[in-house]
């Protein structure tokens, strides 16, 4: 059975398979051990228990990072997040600049619906950053309170 045709049905998305493909770990089309192997994950994919002591490997900034950018489905998705979230305060970053920079480091040109989920990317990355500030504010205005 190839790999696409085993995610039609498996818990494990297309997308992780042709990771698990590319680095070796499956091939295609799935040899009967790399089945039962799949199988075995397919039973504990999603559960508490089994990503919880993975997750608590990581510190609690990466953690909040994963979180973050779970939804942004490209390499250069999550880049684009990251160089929002990283600018320091009144630091711009132009579309202008960040869409070839990006054409750059992943050698491909953006099409146009590439470059409105760019902006979604942008607006979704000042969002948060905004809901930051405001925690942060409202903090600083809870401990000037207590004292």
């Amino acid at each position: 059975m190839d790999i696409r045709e085993y995610a039609k049905n498996s818990k494990i998305p297309l997308k992780t398979l042709l990771w698990m493909e590319k680095i070796k770990i499956v091939s295609d089309p799935l040899i009967d051990n790399e089945r039962i192997g799949l199988e075995l994950i397919e039973k504990v994919w999603g559960r508490h228990d089994f990503i919880r002591p993975q997750l608590r490997q990581k510190n609690i900034t990466y953690r909040k990072a994963l979180i973050s950018t779970c939804t942004l489905n490209t390499k250069w998705e999550r880049y684009a997040y990251s160089r929002f979230m990283n600018m320091e305060p009144g630091q711009w970053l132009l579309m202008k600049n960040l869409i070839p920079e990006i054409e750059i480091t992943f050698r491909f040109k953006l099409s146009d619906s590439q470059i409105i989920q760019l902006y979604r990317v942008r607006k979704r990355a000042h969002r948060t950053k905004e809901r930051q500030a405001q925690n942060l504010q409202n903090d600083q205005e809870k401990d000037a309170t207590k004292h």
